[in-house]
């Protein structure tokens, strides 16, 4: 058989993607779909038991978090996807994941969206800057050609190997070096024609004014396109005389909403405020954590990484596992953590068998 006779679509596969369809059933049935941004598994397992609808796999939040970078597309696709997965695999939640602007050209494009959704994620989101691309909030964005774009879209959407693969694309074009807010309005227009399944305008401040003109202006002509507003954590919310709560978002057609990198924010202020404490009174700093974490839904490390169930899996394939587990001290089904002199003598084992050789 000569390369000619090969049948390329051998390089396609049907797959499922239930991750996918649970998302489009939430944009379906609620008023908005949350997710909060973060950027490593821990928090994913987090933003589940304390009850999100889905979490997002911010870009800004990992390439700092992760490599620490700035957002300015220093990051390559596979390590992108290496993370996406990662997170995949520690939540039952839809994962939403940054593809940045594809990560190339056309054939970039189409294998960064099936590598998203080899990686199990329900949704990614492209956008329409020139590569590299940078946050939507660093001075310097530029856009490219509308005929580019469309180009880039209609191949992402052509690329998926599962129809319910959640498209998101997102549109920089108002506060870009080379665009404007017409611009912005008629490349969600023509993006939504490319058939993707959200649109994301991207704007450059919390107004209240450009998220409702928004919404309105481009529902005359697509009134079923559904949108997306990142509640982006470069704003200054808080200080907003009236700000945009996510109800009203949600009623203006945003039906995905997203804090890029309130997970990131977060952990970064908590971890700095503890470690500068640590720094200062040694033993008291871990005296205080311990105030607020013991009785916590957090306070297991073991339990948060699932340790009893790999102790069963450990003992059903080795026989000598479940031995070893009993005979000596730390967390298991009967000892639990964290552990305090006082539950000494309930975990206290015989000592070792000795070799009368030695």
């Amino acid at each position: 058989m000569t390369p000619e006779e090969l049948d390329t679509e051998t390089f396609t596969r049907d797959i499922d993607n239930p991750a996918a369809e649970q998302f489009r059933e939430q944009l379906a049935d609620q008023q908005f779909v949350f997710a909060p941004g973060l950027y490593h598994a821990l928090d994913a397992r987090l933003a589940e038991m304390t009850g999100h609808d889905a979490v997002y796999m911010s870009g800004y939040s990992t390439v700092l978090g992760q490599f620490g970078f700035p957002d300015l597309e220093m990051v390559t696709m596979t390590e992108m996807v290496e993370n996406a997965k990662r997170i995949v695999e520690a939540t039952n939640l839809p994962v939403v994941a940054d593809c940045d602007t594809g990560y190339g050209g056309i054939h970039n494009v189409r294998r960064a969206v099936r590598e998203y959704e080899k990686a199990g994620v329900a949704a990614v989101h492209i956008e329409d800057q020139t590569t590299p691309k940078r946050c939507g909030h660093i001075a310097g964005k530029q856009i490219i050609s509308r005929e580019d774009a469309e180009a880039r879209f209609s191949a992402a959407v052509d690329a998926k190997q599962c129809e319910d693969t959640v498209i998101i694309a997102r549109t920089d074009a108002y506060g870009s070096a080379n665009g404007d807010w017409e611009e912005h309005l008629e490349r969600g227009r023509i993006y939504a024609d490319a058939g993707v399944d959200l649109v994301w305008p991207e704007m450059p401040d919390p107004s209240r004014e450009d998220a409702e003109r928004y919404a309105e202006t481009i529902h005359e002509t697509h009134p079923d396109l559904d949108l997306a507003f990142n509640y982006s954590s470069s704003f200054a919310w808080s200080e907003e005389e009236d700000p945009l709560t996510f109800a009203e978002l949600g009623d203006l057609g945003y039906k995905y909403i997203f804090i890029t990198l309130f997970g990131l924010h977060s952990g970064a202020h908590a971890v700095y405020e503890d470690f500068r404490r640590l720094a200062e009174a040694d033993e008291e700093a871990q005296f205080d954590l311990e105030d607020r974490y013991l009785g916590h839904p957090t306070e297991s490390h073991h339990e948060l990484s699932f340790v009893s169930k790999y102790q069963d899996i450990e003992a059903q394939f080795d026989p000598e596992a479940r031995r070893r587990m009993e005979s000596s001290a730390g967390f298991s089904e009967e000892a639990s953590d964290p552990i305090s002199s006082e539950d000494r003598e309930e975990t206290e084992t015989e000592p070792a068998p000795t070799n009368d050789d030695d």
